[in-house]
């Protein structure tokens, strides 16, 4: 399991998402940063934000409880940072995931 503080999974996020925008020939948007919008700038689309949340997840080990964010700040690159890191930390589990195939088994 790697570190699930909000500086590592935005290094993590940053690394994930300049890799799928390179695979598309695109770069990040002038604006990009911790208030970036993914959905609104185009990074990525709805499918995209699920690939997301289960690569947070992987990266993380364990399932995130996605429903506890705000909707307005689940695409929003530093909320979900923080909130992700905020799971992590005030609710540690030692349950892990079985990832197979690129999908998550409880």
């Amino acid at each position: 399991m790697h570190e699930c503080n909000a500086k590592d999974l935005r290094d993590f996020l940053n690394l994930y998402l300049a890799e799928k925008l390179q695979a598309d020939g695109r770069s990040f948007p002038d604006d990009f940063g911790d208030s970036c919008d993914l959905l609104l700038s185009g990074v990525i689309d709805s499918l995209g934000l699920v690939e997301l949340m289960t690569a947070l997840q992987e990266r993380c080990g364990r399932e995130i409880d996605f429903d506890a964010l705000d909707p307005e700040q689940m695409t929003k690159v530093g909320p979900l940072c923080d909130f992700v890191a905020d799971q992590m930390e005030r609710f540690p589990s030692s349950e892990k995931l079985a990832i197979s195939g690129g999908s998550l088994l409880a």
